[in-house]
């Protein structure tokens, strides 16, 4: 019987179509309307895993008050789970920006973990990661880790906090935080356990490519990049509109307005922005600062800059690509950004971008060409970079246009993060999986 006449005959056996893998992917983070960039990129890869229903079953595991499952198609869906010992029960850690849980043990996610093939963990630190290495040693299931928060360097902005507010900014805080370095001990500590952790690990994805021949390095080859992806028909610059800005934000239409979007929390470095701004219009420029976000710094901006600033806190998605379409600039003060997904919404906007050295988010940016990247260790080359932006609209727009098109020719999707950053990964890993543990 030959090819052809074998497709015709029911009774001729057909080759095996191999079963999706089974992914779960671990985000010990509040999911809701307020989450920040690491929550909204796991949702926007499981927006995209639909389509891939053939090749993948993807489970998203998030923190919330009650347990839901949130199906995003048949093989799709979010998993909030309770913590067992949140964050939130501690008042000193009251600030933080994201709660999470601290337990050693979630005893309902591990009975969960047990029937997957891959493990994807999203830190080295919390319940869920905890959880899931015992898990994996268990019942041989490989793990993958990719990294979306600098969480050591967040520890060491929040110890250095802590230490200020219990012992105000003398000389106790300064021997704590100078001559005994507890921010900084606090740091390296979690650096050796996300180390370890990605050790034992099938696979380590990076945010930065600078990085990757080190890390390629360390982890004999087991490394790999994760990038961000963005829809370009979402975010346009064609939905630019001053009038409804003005109606809706009371911002004049021939005011320069310079926009950010994120956390309004210290270690966001939003302070230094909002001085650069007061500099700005203090030299006599009509400028206005839109930021999109909450926190606690909110109330502290709108203090310092006054009818010059607009915080319409968290927006829904729509709303959100129409302030950027809106904007003239886009600044992100921001120091520890492992890949902020604003800075690719503020590209496909049409926005020159005004980033922070310190970042690495300037990997982005064609320095003088869709940007600036600028150390946040001189505010005055933010003020004079602002100022010249400011008085030269054309260059301005065309600096704009520059952007998009970059994000139109460069920048990947969401569906293409996943096919090819993830997917290969994690089929990879699963090729790898072990026989319990008896």
């Amino acid at each position: 019987m030959d090819a052809r006449t074998a497709a015709l005959d029911d009774s001729a056996p057909r080759p095996l179509q191999p079963a999706p893998i089974k992914v779960a992917v671990l985000v010990d983070l509040t999911w809701g309307p307020r989450a920040g960039g690491h929550v909204k990129c796991w949702e926007r890869l499981a927006m995209a895993a639909a389509r891939f229903a053939g090749e993948l079953d993807l489970t998203v595991y998030f923190s919330g008050a009650t347990r839901e499952i949130h199906p995003l198609g048949e093989s799709v869906r979010y998993v909030i789970e309770p913590p067992v010992f949140s964050t939130r029960r501690l008042g000193f850690l009251s600030r933080v920006p994201d709660h999470t849980d601290l337990a050693p043990w979630h005893p309902r996610l591990a009975r969960a973990l047990r029937h997957y093939d891959v493990i994807h963990t999203t830190d080295a630190f919390f319940a869920y990661t905890r959880t899931a290495c015992r898990v994996a040693r268990r019942h041989g299931i490989p793990l993958v880790n990719s990294i979306h928060t600098n969480t050591p360097e967040y520890a060491r902005l929040f110890t250095t906090e802590l230490i200020e507010r219990a012992f105000g900014s003398g000389r106790a805080a300064r021997f704590l935080n100078d001559r005994l370095g507890i921010a900084s001990r606090v740091e390296q500590h979690m650096l050796r356990r996300l180390a370890r952790h990605q050790r034992d690990c099938a696979f380590a994805l990076f945010s930065r490519p600078e990085r990757l021949e080190t890390e390629m390095a360390r982890l004999g080859g087991r490394a790999g990049i994760l990038r961000r992806g963005i829809d370009r028909a979402f975010f346009d610059p064609q939905k630019r509109d001053r009038a409804w800005l003005a109606a809706a934000h009371g911002v004049p239409p021939e005011r320069l307005v310079v926009f950010s979007a994120g956390r309004l929390h210290h270690g966001k470095n939003v302070l230094f922005l909002v001085e650069a701004m007061a500099a700005l219009i203090a030299r006599g420029i009509d400028a206005h600062l839109l930021w999109a976000g909450d926190g606690d710094l909110r109330e502290t901006v709108q203090q310092r800059l006054g009818p010059r600033v607009t915080c319409p806190g968290v927006v829904d998605p729509a709303h959100l690509a129409r302030l950027y379409a809106c904007a003239d600039i886009f600044a992100l003060s921001s120091r520890v950004e492992e890949w902020a997904n604003v800075t690719l919404e503020a590209l496909a906007s049409g926005l020159p971008l005004l980033v922070a050295a310190e970042s690495g988010m300037g990997r982005i940016v064609f320095d003088g060409e869709t940007g600036y990247v600028l150390p946040t260790t001189a505010i005055d080359v933010w003020v004079e970079t602002l100022a010249a932006l400011a008085a030269e609209p054309e260059r301005r727009a065309g600096m704009g246009q520059a952007a998009r098109r970059y994000a139109e020719r460069s920048l990947p999707s969401w569906s293409d993060v996943l096919a090819e950053d993830l997917l290969p990964r994690w089929r990879q890993a699963a090729m790898q999986r072990r026989p319990a543990a008896r």
